[in-house]
Order: C-alpha cells, then structure tokens, then sequence
C-alpha cells in the first residue's frame, strides 16, 4: 500500500571542528584586515588627487603609508 522507499540514513551531529582550523580563520581574517585596510588608504589617496590636484602624491603616499600600517598590524596580531 505505501511506496517501499529506501529510508535516508540520519545525519550523524558534527563533532568538534579539525585541529588548526581556527588559525586557519585567525589568519584569514588578518589578511582581509590588511587588504582593507591598503585599499582604504589607497582610496582616501585617490580621494585627495581627485578634489585637491595632487595626482599622483597622495595616492601614492597613502598607499605606502596603508602598507606599512597593515603589515604592521598583520605581523604584531600574527606574532601573539
């Protein structure tokens, strides 16, 4: 009368996520810090070109200033 159908097997619960992966989400989420944070600098440069005349100074100095205070940042998080 009901259709024989094969029963799925039941979802086993997670266990604990593997060993490294939440420096693997540490690490990823001070590259994307200092990715913003060059491309903010650089924009703000950009910005400052644009309304000021001072192409190409201050997008270049932003974005060497962005780059140091990024990897600044990127290697004091990294070393704790």
């Amino acid at each position: 009368m009901g259709c024989d159908s094969p029963r799925r097997p039941e979802k086993e619960p997670r266990g604990p996520p593997p060993a490294g992966s939440q420096e693997l989400w540490k690490y990823l989420g001070l590259g994307m810090q200092l990715a913003l944070t060059v491309a903010l600098f650089v924009w703000l440069g950009w910005w400052l070109d644009q309304h000021y005349g001072w192409s190409p100074w201050g997008t270049s100095v932003l974005g060497f200033l962005g780059v140091a205070a990024g990897l600044y940042h990127f290697l004091k998080d990294a070393m704790k």
